[in-house]
């Protein structure tokens, strides 16, 4: 774990309990008097605490300083169509580790309308991301009702489909951001193909799921921009 996530990082003295505290001294083990780095997710700020005290329940930190430690920050904003929500939640961990910076979850004419997706269980996956590959901010996630708010919100993307550019011929560092959309699996109607004005394939005659064509499409991008 690079460092603990707090919603109170950065202020000067911290309670800890519940599933951190229990972390934090029955998995690491951590002492009174032993320093902590510490994110709220919110800015690019490091914090360090010093565990002042331990009781049965909680612990008590004290700020000891803070530093500006930034780390990559992608430019990729995915339109994705909802599928399966077990397969999302295992994915997610490695669109953040990528450096996604946004993904708006929308139903697509071919996604199940019975998915329902967990706000909060997403947001709890990103967290444990962050702490582990060392992100320094949160990454945004909407919920779209379908696909005409998509398209009403963002009108420029580029849709990751059958027979359009080569996705290795895309230059990425031009952009200065890249939004792709997504479909469910069985792919795009064509009602929403009839709305599309710019398409991105990957001409390898291999048919990807539709989470990996979103890892495809965010390693691509974090590979041409560093």
């Amino acid at each position: 774990m690079q460092f603990l996530y707090h919603s109170c990082a950065g202020e000067e003295s911290i309670t800890l309990d519940g599933e951190a505290f229990s972390y934090l001294i029955k998995v690491r083990r951590a002492k009174q008097g032993e320093n902590l780095a510490l994110r709220h997710l919110r800015d690019e700020n490091l914090y360090t605490y010093c565990i002042a005290e331990i009781q049965p329940k909680k612990a008590i930190l004290l700020k000891q300083g803070q530093r500006e430690s930034p780390t990559y920050k992608g430019g990729v904003h995915l339109l994705w169509a909802i599928i399966e929500p077990k397969v999302i939640e295992k994915t997610l961990p490695m669109l953040n580790e990528l450096g996604v910076s946004q993904i708006s979850f929308f139903y697509a004419d071919y996604s199940q309308r019975q998915f329902k997706l967990s706000l909060e269980r997403m947001h709890k996956i990103l967290i444990n991301s962050c702490q582990q590959c060392g992100r320094s901010h949160l990454m945004k996630i909407e919920m779209l009702k379908d696909f005409a708010q998509v398209c009403e919100i963002y009108q420029d993307f580029y849709a990751f489909d059958f027979g359009g550019n080569d996705i290795k011929e895309v230059d990425f560092t031009t952009l200065p951001y890249l939004r792709v959309m997504i479909g469910a699996e069985g792919g795009f109607s064509a009602q929403e193909r009839a709305r599309f004005s710019k398409v991105i394939t990957s001409n390898d005659q291999l048919i990807l799921r539709s989470e990996s064509a979103s890892v495809l499409i965010a390693a691509l991008a974090r590979l041409r921009n560093t």
